[in-house]
């Protein structure tokens, strides 16, 4: 178990197992360790969802339920003396109502209540500024932590790199790696003067300074499942990846080598569990697995209470009708990050429509849910829209727009930066753009072409760099959710289609 020297002394008393920052490492003389059982816990990509989802008729997750789950879990291990670790792997901001009004600071009360024990930084923990992540992180009562984010300035870590723990018997290493693309994936402002290092390179210099020191290597990332399948080839000795950023329901977990790699989807739908164990540093014994977080679980009381608390703040407002869907609204993440999609073109329009402009691009990775047919509340556009990014506007050359719409089509599809579009239709072969039109004519490269894109987007954002050669840039003042649910508003009644305005083949 985990202790930072703002733990609960409490916990320290129940855990019985010692550990320090490594900023204060205190070595032991070497001991032959005996062989431990150990249990880690784990979810990922929780993204705001601090209530229970309504799935297939049924009521799914909610961090109360997950709370219920991981006492069960240390009820069963404690008296056993089997230590266990609650992890985190990044992204617990932004998709939800509670999550984007109050910036987080519920969802952290809440773990703190659960006693977790580490947690990465996530791309989205920047959403609403380092000051408010900085902010967050005083409030954890647990570590939150970073290995490969440093300000460029003076080289110092923006967080801890890792901690050192002791696992009954077994000494180990807890590090944690963001993903590099968090400097474009999100807003350039708000990653300003960080630094976001290589983590295989990062992943090597940590193991290389603590080999003959400690013997397990736990790798706490927020890479996405492919780059943690590279880390793993490249550091073989990591004996365990927790991962996140990729939402995917590893079951049973990846082995690549002697490492385990292990990710419980999004949402807090599952909590990840890994018993196992360990022999003198290596995992001779193990199972993976993910438990469904359902109605199976009751709610712990506590946890509930804090989220109740801030739920009732918000409801009467966010909950009014605002229009009514006639068809469902598709805002699956694949498919908005793959191809053209009925929501897509609605915000795109709506978006267009405002500023009387001639295109507008809005990035798929900024639409985060689905609307179902039937009434459309505020609180369904926060969900679709919760970033509170601001619209903007540029004029570009046609072969400046050109330019955008080329690096939109070579992106390896599903990605966060492909844009949904209005006023325009594309042809992509491949990774090719190979057709684009305008209002219905050729794209002129020699006219200039008002366009409408968001504040993301207009700052570098997913890498569109080439936005800052246009000219007349300006942030309007409104979000983009704001102007959405007053157009909604005014329309009374959607029924957006796919129009063929991105064709891929």
């Amino acid at each position: 178990m985990i202790t930072t020297l703002i733990r609960k002394q409490m916990r320290v008393a129940r855990a019985g197992i010692a550990a320090i920052l490594v900023l204060q490492l205190l070595w032991l003389p070497a001991v032959v360790p005996e062989p431990q059982y150990l249990t880690i816990i784990h979810f990922n990509d929780f993204h705001g969802q601090l209530l229970p989802l309504e799935q297939d008729g049924k009521s799914v997750g909610g961090l109360a339920r997950v709370a219920t789950m991981v006492d069960e879990t240390r009820d069963w291990n404690d008296p056993h003396n089997v230590p266990t670790l609650l992890l985190n792997a990044g992204d617990v901001l932004q998709g939800t109502p509670l999550s984007t009004v109050f910036h987080g600071k519920p969802d952290f009360i809440c773990l703190n209540l659960m006693d977790l024990d580490a947690m990465v930084i996530g791309n989205h923990e920047f959403d609403f500024g380092q000051e408010n992540l900085l902010e967050l992180m005083k409030l954890a009562q647990f570590p939150v932590i970073s290995a490969n984010i440093r300000y460029q300035a003076t080289g110092h870590w923006l967080a801890l790199p890792l901690v050192k723990c002791t696992l009954g018997s077994q000494e180990a290493i807890i590090f944690a790696l963001t993903t590099p693309d968090t400097a474009t994936e999100s807003d350039p402002k708000k990653v300003r003067g960080l630094q976001f290092l290589d983590p295989i390179a990062t992943a090597r210099g940590i193991v290389e300074d603590y080999r003959g020191k400690v013997k397990f290597f736990i790798a706490l990332t927020h890479l996405g499942k492919e780059a943690d399948i590279k880390l793993a080839q490249a550091v073989p000795e990591i004996d365990l990846i927790i991962g996140g950023h990729s939402h995917d329901a590893l079951q049973p977990p990846l082995t690549v080598g002697n490492t385990l790699i292990c990710q419980a989807g999004s949402q807090g739908l599952y909590l990840g569990q890994v018993d196992m164990v360990v022999d003198d540093g290596q995992i001779i014994k193990w199972r993976g697995f993910l438990r469904p977080v359902d109605a199976g679980y009751a709610l712990r009381p506590d946890v509930q209470e804090v989220i109740d608390l801030y739920d009732q703040t918000i409801q009467k407002e966010i909950k009014q009708v605002i229009a009514q869907a006639k068809v469902a609204l598709n805002g699956e993440r694949e498919a908005v990050r793959s191809g053209e999609t009925n929501l897509g073109n609605l915000l795109a329009d709506i978006a267009r429509e405002f500023t009387q402009t001639d295109v507008a691009l809005l990035n798929g990775g900024g639409i985060r849910a689905n609307i179902s047919q039937g009434p459309i509340t505020i609180e369904d556009v926060m969900r679709v829209l919760p970033f509170g990014n601001k619209l903007a506007k540029v004029d570009l050359t046609g072969r400046q727009l050109r330019a955008v719409l080329e690096f939109d089509a070579a992106l390896v599809r599903p990605h966060g930066g492909f844009l949904q579009v209005s006023g325009l239709n594309l042809i992509i072969d491949g990774q090719t753009l190979s057709e684009v039109t305008v209002a219905g004519q050729p794209l002129d490269p020699d006219q200039t072409y008002s366009v409408t894109t968001n504040e993301f987007l207009l700052s570098g954002g997913n890498g569109y760099t080439m936005l800052a050669d246009g000219q007349n840039a300006c942030l309007l003042g409104s979000t983009i959710s704001a102007i959405v649910i007053d157009a909604l508003r005014l329309q009374g009644e959607v029924s957006a289609e796919l129009e063929g305005r991105i064709a891929i083949r």
